[in-house]
């Protein structure tokens, strides 16, 4: 939940490179399985 929050901030700041960043670790998650049952959107 915290670089969901992080990345809609980011967003909301219009911060490219911290979006990138978030995004890049949500992915790792998504991709492992992490925290699967929390649903992000880009």
């Amino acid at each position: 939940m915290m670089f969901i929050r992080l990345y809609e901030l980011a967003k909301v700041q219009d911060d490219k490179t911290l979006q990138k960043f978030c995004a890049e670790i949500l992915e790792v998650f998504e991709k492992n399985n992490i925290n699967g049952h929390i649903e992000w959107k880009k």
